[in-house]
């Protein structure tokens, strides 16, 4: 399995190389490739146990579509591997498609129900990105499926993605912790690793 049309910034390297041996945080403002990592990480971690299964989390529908498209676009894997769903799909259905596809992108809540009723384990599951991570807190549905990876989870690894942990130190060691993460990786737009791709912004300001 190899990547295809993809070719890897300095600092995504650089982050991937933490998150090959540890369950990460990784904090990228937008549009700097946080997803670009979690695509990197999932061929690595299939590599490592092909039989396995990589499961990528999101609050929102457009979200998941972004996570499929860049997957779709990125990785030498049949389409009819990857698949998404969220509460729209039927739970018969969202079974099925659990059971016949490699890569799974859906909304926390939808799993959560699924765990719960016993249609779905996370055991076979090698990666688990929380894309908007900064969520893993009080009773989302985040937490729950974390608790349950890392009591069921044959070959663990988590990455999680935000643009911004936040500024409350509390519930940003709260996510560490609910998320088992061991190390943190930040960057921002003045980072010497991350200078060379930050495009100029031109703003127009319009009085309104």
């Amino acid at each position: 399995m190899v990547l295809k049309n993809f070719e890897p910034r300095l600092y995504q390297q650089t982050i991937l190389s933490t998150c090959v041996n540890n369950n990460t945080l990784v904090v990228l403002p937008t549009g700097m490739g946080k997803t670009g990592i979690s695509l990197m990480l999932a061929v690595q971690r299939l590599k490592q146990y092909p039989k396995s299964k990589i499961l990528i989390l999101a609050p929102t529908k457009p979200l998941l579509d972004q996570h499929l498209s860049t997957f779709t676009n990125h990785i030498d894997l049949g389409k009819d591997l990857l698949t998404t769903f969220s509460g729209s799909t039927s739970p018969e259905k969202r079974k099925e498609l659990w059971e016949t596809n490699q890569i799974i992108f859906a909304t926390p809540q939808t799993i959560d129900n699924d765990l719960i009723s016993g249609r779905l384990s996370l055991e076979d599951v090698s990666l688990i990105c929380f894309d908007e991570c900064h969520r893993a807190v009080g009773d989302y549905a985040y937490v729950y499926i974390s608790n349950q990876y890392k009591k069921n989870g044959k070959f663990q690894r988590i990455l999680g993605l935000t643009a911004s942990p936040g500024v409350d130190i509390d519930k940003i060691n709260e996510v560490i912790l609910n998320l088992d993460i061991d190390k943190i990786e930040i960057r921002n737009e003045e980072d010497d690793d991350v200078k060379p791709y930050v495009q100029d912004i031109k703003m127009n300001y319009i009085g309104v």
